[in-house]
């Protein structure tokens, strides 16, 4: 639903762009979602989530430091201060 209501909220913007000439008619094969789906519920099920979940958190934590940084040092290079 969340997909079909994306779909048409970009399909609407296209049309009024094009003035409504070209129809567009999207057929997406869902079946992919529940795949992925039972693949995380398989995964979740398996690991154990309070054991990893320190780990999960310090490499994120990590990664998302390095991408703050990463920014602020390409702001501050984009800057003419000095």
């Amino acid at each position: 639903m969340i997909t079909d209501a994306l779909i048409t909220l970009i399909y609407n913007a296209f049309m009024f762009f094009l003035g409504g000439y070209e129809p567009l008619h999207f057929n997406l094969d869902t079946t992919i979602f529940r795949t992925f789906s039972d693949f995380f519920a398989f995964l979740f099920y398996i690991l154990p989530i309070k054991g990893l979940l320190p780990i999960v958190t310090i490499i994120i934590s990590i990664m998302l430091f390095r991408i703050i940084i990463s920014v602020v040092k390409t702001i501050w290079d984009l800057l003419p201060i000095l």
